[in-house]
């Protein structure tokens, strides 16, 4: 077909897609994926596993913390272990670390070659220093039964507040969080025009509130119900519904949904109540393997 006649068509078909000859077409933003693994607390829970929130956008499959039971939440997730490599710890609380040694030895039997890159506070290292040698024997006896497997590798990176990723279209943003261990941080996640902020374990934090921002969703931990004074002193630790609410008026997410609860035996209907006083809001409490889609709506989707 001669030169001429090519370029005509061509410019045909630009005219009827809206699209001027040698332009793109503006992509669209992307939808994110947020699944709340594990919305529980180091109190011992079937039905809440401990703190693990999982991120997916573009190509990128981030998690951010692990904590008990997170590698059976991956599983009923049904993520691939091969493509999880990406960890970032909020702080060096058991309750958000213990299922680091599952995932790093289980991800590796189940095919993840890869090194698992485990990014966290200072003192992430000598912690995992520690887990991974508790589970040497294990991967000694594989490599003993498969001597051409090759170990399971693992990276630790002590990072600290400002930009600590940006790969694939998405930027993972640390900042410090006030908690009962220092550091500790809270995570904001942007990719294809979409934000979300996980705030960890903190009390009341400016800081959190000058990082969220306008944020699609915002990941809140929350506290209620003391009634001891041991209670109470955890309680000093977290955020109550009403500061919460004071946090989600400051930043007016699209959503606002409750993770890591504490509840001291009080209803989930409580604690919504209680944020609902001072803010009006879209404010939900989440749920072990709750799905949210955030794209140009936010879609929460909960297990059956």
């Amino acid at each position: 077909m001669p030169q001429a006649s090519l370029a005509r068509i061509v410019s045909l078909v630009a005219c009827v897609l809206g699209v001027s000859a040698g332009a793109q077409a503006p992509r669209p933003a992307q939808t994110v994926q947020v699944t709340l693994l594990g919305t529980g607390s180091p109190t011992l829970s079937a039905e809440r596993m401990g703190p693990c929130t999982l991120i997916e956008g573009g190509s990128e499959r981030l998690l951010f913390d692990a904590g008990r039971g997170c590698a059976i939440r991956l599983a009923q997730a049904r993520v691939p272990w091969r493509d999880l490599t990406q960890v970032f710890l909020t702080h060096l609380h058991a309750d958000h670390t213990f299922a680091l040694p599952d995932i790093h030895v289980m991800g590796w039997v189940l095919g993840r070659t890869d090194p698992l890159e485990v990014h966290g506070p200072s003192g992430t290292s000598e912690m995992m220093t520690s887990m991974i040698r508790a589970v040497e024997p294990d991967i000694a006896s594989r490599l003993k039964s498969v001597p051409t497997r090759k170990p399971p590798v693992y990276n630790a990176t002590e990072i600290q507040p400002g930009v600590v990723y940006e790969r694939g279209g998405m930027r993972v943003t640390a900042f410090d969080v006030p908690h009962s261990i220092s550091p500790a941080f809270g995570y904001r996640i942007d990719v294809g025009g979409r934000s979300i902020v996980l705030s960890g374990d903190t009390r009341y934090s400016e800081t959190l509130i000058r990082n969220a921002q306008g944020v699609d969703v915002l990941v809140h931990e929350v506290v209620f119900g003391a009634g001891t004074a041991e209670q109470q002193q955890i309680t000093n630790a977290h955020t109550t519904p009403e500061q919460a609410a004071q946090v989600f008026a400051a930043t007016k997410p699209k959503l606002a949904i409750y993770s890591h609860l504490i509840l001291f035996g009080a209803s989930a209907d409580a604690v919504v109540a209680a944020t609902q006083k001072v803010y009006s809001g879209r404010v939900e409490m989440g749920t072990d393997l709750t799905v949210i889609e955030v794209g140009d709506s936010i879609n929460v989707r909960r297990p059956k």
